[in-house]
């Protein structure tokens, strides 16, 4: 029997998934919106998207904002037929910044060719965070307006405004979305959820009908007259399905394109583990350096201040009195504040992995980072109560463990963070000491034992971070102990990630995570939510995860992805704006970044493709390289692609202070991955790393370059013993992403030598393999392409028309005040070229590559690259320096020379 969605007269209206009672039958969303000015990241389609605010401050629905217009703005609807009504409802919005509750407002409708203002008009004062309903004589028009009066200097914006229906309106056609795009690989299926507006005032049927448009093959619909149902694909290729919604006549349709694709490798490539290894990039060299002399003891001093207001080892120390009986002080600071306690104390031990070659300065402060860990790791064994459970904020508040009403509380957050300083710790000690590890071990069994299927509880929770260290773990100990004992890790990691369902979009708890297929919500939560999916996909070759998976990065990447690698415009609260709103002063915070690379490097792993550690490699050298300040005793939380803020020593909420030193020391991970005869170089850094286990034998890896700064690469291959394998070496590729295309092309490697002669290797999925038996001392040398490039945006970003960015190798160029006046047009005579030197920001880097060019003015253009900027300051100390990703170009492209 065909499904149908019936609206009885008097009783209900139907809006998508919303039912609402008859005397309060909303009109607007069959209206088309318009207004006096729309900011940049607001839509006219917020008014009328039948949303539900929480709050005038609510930053995760969409919102319609003025800003920066200022004093009398309007907004009106347009209806095809003549409405009646006496009432409308208007939901204000309020972001405390530009825009702010009107001082005061008025309805006025279409009459005689004017607008007019509604007779006998009664509202009350304007209230934030309700509906500010205004009554008046009942009128029939087709179009209606509301004038609003800026407080002072402010602008006005709506989260909703609803018009109600007087009796005697006429139908409207329905309005019907398909969804979003999406990828579903071919032996699965995707999840369809139409969503229908419909003004039904007359109580008409509305059918649902689903169809293939066009498409390769046949498509398998579970039922083709639910607005909610599945479908199947009989093979590869893309779909375009048509949801047609039908009521009295009078039709909607909506289409979505289905890419199906084949599934990945079912074998993934294995992760190499960091451990001890050496850096002799300069560049490299001097960002450890900082890091391991300056910023970590830095973050070692702040957590260990018995009085740090934002919570250290103080929280420790009060939970382990507690649980052994003695008097103790309060919790401290945010519930999640253990976080970074866990996230330095994995830092510490991979900073105390590299070799310092000699240098006093790394050697005496390593020393001193053992002693932290001698201080530290029994303060965290002492805070863990008996059954492995720890988590400071439940022991000395004496919370309920995993409960809805603390789900914001951050339990698997800080859990997952200890997990993966366990097996930091113990890698560091070579296996030896094993306390941290059997701690984390402790606590991933007190989950597992009390987390999952019935009769134990169902559990999500607010912020992610245990789904990727419970994978993390589960491999870590299959690979060391066999026989599956890490498997119930991994199962709890998808359990965990199944549970999601029936929250919001803030913490990608929505709709199931299989069925999510755009980017929404914070950007750290989102990027670790689909980083676990990723890993979960990966292990268990879920069809559905992995079509979601695909989806997701389709969306993020080719659509809410910045030039600098980083997410996160911050127009939703830290999180993302609409599809294609990319404005220059982005959030793209640092920890967004870290979950950024996490998910590409897990496709990478899944896929074998080259495409994942170009894209890593691009948020590694550009968004999260330049968080730190050269000297290493400052960072930015948000990283913006147009600032004038100042680095600081410290933060608030200081969740990036141990998530950045981490993912930057971490080299030999992103460096390298393999799997059987395979061992895949996947970033360029002069270093000596080795590989374990290639085919049976451990490979040394000699790197010698200064990559970014150049092309030239040698890598020297050292096995331990002489194996036949293939190398496979990242063809860098920096158009990724489809919302960038830069000129000229500049991909590729210009040549590949092994043992000084030259070789045309095939080249696989973006890598050139190199087949044949290995010894000791066997070279490759590679020329890495390192033109200027000019980079543009597609015409949909509406931040970078007419503008342009620059790129050179991996690195993303930004123009600082301090050398000129950059609020200017790139000159249309302009060469730009390259100078090295170090006369900006001192020897320690080596020899920097600056760009130099000319503006429209004739005066000289200077480009730095973007993870320099602001290192440096104007005469006046108070004046911080501003920098700029994107420039106003004058003509389509500009000459280049290298």
């Amino acid at each position: 029997m065909k499904n149908t969605i019936a609206i009885v007269v008097g009783l209900l209206v139907f809006h998508g998934d919303r039912f609402s009672t008859a005397e309060d039958v909303n009109l607007a969303p069959a209206a088309e919106a318009f207004s006096s000015h729309v900011t940049g990241g607001t839509s006219l389609a917020a008014l009328n998207d039948s949303l539900c605010p929480e709050s005038s401050h609510d930053q995760g629905k969409c919102s319609y904002g003025n800003w920066p217009s200022q004093g009398t703005q309007w907004v009106e609807y347009e209806w095809a037929k003549p409405i009646n009504t006496k009432e409308v409802k208007v939901f204000w919005w309020d972001d405390h910044q530009g825009v702010r509750l009107p001082a005061d407002w008025r309805v006025k409708y279409w009459r005689d060719d004017e607008y007019v203002l509604v007779k006998n008009a009664r509202k009350d004062e304007v209230k934030a965070s309700e509906y500010n309903a205004m009554s008046f004589d009942e009128i029939n028009t087709e179009r209606l307006r509301i004038e609003m009066d800026g407080r002072e200097q402010f602008s006005t914006g709506i989260l909703e405004w609803q018009v109600v229906d007087a009796g005697g309106s006429p139908d409207f056609p329905p309005s019907i979305s398909a969804g979003v795009d999406r990828f579903v690989v071919s032996d699965g299926k995707t999840y369809l959820d139409s969503t229908i507006d419909a003004v039904n005032a007359q109580g008409s049927q509305i059918d649902v009908l689903w169809t293939k448009e066009s498409g390769p093959g046949t498509v398998q619909f579970a039922n083709a007259h639910r607005k909610r149902t599945t479908a199947t694909f009989s093979t590869v290729g893309e779909y375009k399905l048509k949801a047609t919604a039908n009521m009295s006549g009078m039709s909607d349709s909506s289409t979505l394109v289905v890419q199906v694709i084949d599934p990945p490798p079912v074998d993934h490539l294995d992760l190499i583990d960091t451990r001890s290894y050496s850096i002799q990039s300069p560049l490299w060299s001097d960002r450890a350096k900082a890091i391991v002399v300056h910023w970590l003891p830095h973050c070692i001093d702040k957590i260990s201040d018995p009085l740090l207001k934002e919570g250290g080892v103080n929280n420790l120390a009060e939970a382990a009195k507690k649980l052994a009986g003695q008097p103790h002080g309060r919790h401290r600071g945010y519930v999640f504040s253990n976080a970074w306690i866990y996230n330095t104390i994995e830092s510490i031990c991979i900073a105390v992995m590299i070799d310092p070659q000699g240098d006093e300065e790394m050697i005496a402060s390593q020393a001193a980072m053992r002693e932290t860990l001698d201080e530290w790791i029994p303060l965290v064994l002492a805070a863990q109560e008996p059954d492995g459970y720890i988590q400071t904020y439940f022991t000395l508040n004496g919370l309920p463990r995993w409960s809805p009403e603390h789900r914001s509380d951050h339990e698997g957050y800080v859990a997952g963070y200890l997990l993966e300083a366990g097996i930091a710790h113990y890698l560091m000690t070579e296996k030896k000491d094993a306390r941290l590890y059997d701690a984390a071990r402790r606590l991933a069994d007190c989950w597992c034992d009390n987390i999952g299927p019935s009769p134990k509880k169902p559990w999500f929770d607010g912020h992610q971070a245990m789904e990727i260290a419970l994978v993390r773990f589960g491999r870590f100990v299959n690979a060391n102990e066999g026989n599956g004992e890490g498997d119930r890790y991994i199962e709890l990691a998808k359990f965990l990630l199944d549970c999601r369902d029936n929250g919001t979009e803030y913490d990608q708890s929505h709709v199931p995570v299989v069925e999510q297929y755009t980017a929404v919500g914070h950007a750290v939560r989102a990027s670790y939510s689909y980083a676990a999916m990723a890993d979960v996909a990966m292990e268990t070759q879920d069809a559905d995860y992995q079509s979601a998976v695909m989806s997701l990065w389709d969306n993020l990447v080719n659509r809410k992805y910045y030039v600098t690698g980083g997410i996160g415009s911050g127009e939703t609260s830290e999180g993302f704006g609409p599809d294609f709103s990319l404005p220059h002063n982005a959030y793209c915070e640092s920890c967004s970044s870290c979950g950024e690379i996490f998910m590409q490097h897990k496709l990478h792993l899944t896929h074998h493709d080259a495409k994942y550690a170009s894209l890593y490699e691009e948020t590694l050298f550009n968004a999260l390289l330049g968080s730190l300040d050269i000297e290493g005793k400052n960072f930015y939380y948000p990283n913006p692609l147009d600032t004038s803020a100042k680095r600081y020593p410290w933060h608030g909420c200081p969740c990036c202070v141990g998530n950045i030193p981490r993912t930057l020391l971490m080299l030999p991970t992103w460096m390298y991955s393999k799997n059987g005869e395979n061992l895949y170089v996947n970033l360029f850094v002069g270093s000596t790393v080795t590989v374990k286990d290639v085919d049976g034998t451990d490979v040394e890896l000699v790197q010698t370059t200064d990559y970014p700064f150049d092309g030239a690469v040698s890598i020297k291959v050292n096995p331990k013993e002489s194996v036949r394998m293939k190398m496979r070496i990242r063809i860098p590729q920096h158009d990724v992403s489809d919302i960038y295309h830069s000129t000229p092309n500049a991909d590729g490697i210009t040549s590949i030598r092994v043992n000084g002669g030259e070789i045309t290797p095939p080249i696989e999925k973006g890598y050139a393999v190199i087949d044949r038996n290995w010894e000791v001392g066997d070279k490759i040398d590679l020329d890495l392409p390192m033109t200027i490039q000019q980079v543009h945006s597609i015409e949909k970003i509406a931040a970078t028309r007419d503008q342009l960015a620059f790129r050179r190798g991996p690195l993303i160029y930004c123009v600082e005040d301090i050398d000129q006046e950059i609020d200017r047009s790139m000159s249309d005579t302009s060469d730009l070229k390259v100078e090295m030197t170090d006369r900006l920001f001192g020897s320690s880097l080596g020899e920097i590559p600056l760009l130099h060019g000319t503006w429209d003015n004739g005066k000289p253009l200077t480009a730095i690259p973007y993870f320099l900027r602001a290192n440096r300051s104007h005469d006046d100390p108070k004046r911080p320096s501003r920098s700029s990703v994107w420039i106003d170009e004058i003509v389509p492209k500009t000459n280049l020379v290298d």
